[in-house]
């Protein structure tokens, strides 16, 4: 069972956002009340006798959040937030666990009981970047096939050199009515597929422009 303070410490080590909302702290999934108890004992708590008494997730996140504060600092700024601060005892041992220094610490009481998390709700907003982030966007991915597709069809050799003296005019090599119904072709071409690729994007727009040219350079050879 995924408890706070294991959490606390493999968010804090792999640098992910922990978040703070309507007095529950969040991690993922899993979502605690802030002054939800961990199992990590305040110093002198449980010896000869004594009660145990364990720092809470907000105290603990409260420290890594100022752990640049000199102790005297942090300690007037938690009294400030009125938040519970850790002892100066624990300060270096709990600071080398939280940052993943060291695996474990004798300070955490494993017999200790520890409150079952809530699971969040993941919205609609959140479902929808989520899915932005997983995958790219259309446009992006078919530009890029299409300007994949161009340079492979650049740099594959062609079938006949052209050299000075096989070029000739159009008006040599075509008659005035075979240039003339390639071009009707061409105009015809072009409405029909501007009109049915209106509203897809420049992908197909590009596309577009490379089919037309492959055909109409067929029509000329």
């Amino acid at each position: 069972m995924a408890d706070p303070l294991s959490l606390l410490r493999q968010y804090n080590v792999n640098k992910k956002e922990i978040i703070e909302r309507e007095n529950q702290i969040i991690f993922g999934e899993f979502s605690w009340p802030k002054n939800v108890k961990t199992n990590y004992l305040t110093y002198g708590s449980g010896k000869e006798g004594t009660a145990k008494e364990y720092y809470t997730l907000e105290c603990l996140l409260f420290l890594l959040k100022h752990v640049q504060l000199t102790h005297p600092v942090y300690v007037r700024q938690a009294a400030a937030e009125k938040v519970p601060v850790v002892r100066r005892p624990d300060r270096k041992d709990l600071l080398a666990y939280l940052n993943g220094e060291t695996a474990t610490s004798a300070a955490i009481d494993k017999s200790a009981p520890l409150e079952i998390p809530t699971q969040v709700k993941r919205t609609a907003e959140d479902s929808l970047e989520s899915g932005s982030s997983k995958k790219p966007r259309f446009e992006e991915t078919h530009v890029q096939k299409v300007k994949e597709q161009l340079a492979a069809r650049l740099d594959a050799p062609k079938e006949a050199s052209v050299t000075v003296d096989n070029i000739k005019s159009l008006s040599e090599a075509m008659s005035v009515e075979k240039i003339a119904a390639i071009k009707a072709k061409r105009l015809a071409k072009k409405r029909t597929t501007i009109k049915e690729n209106d509203d897809i994007g420049m992908g197909s727009d590009l596309r577009v422009i490379l089919d037309m040219d492959v055909d109409d350079t067929k029509d000329i050879y």
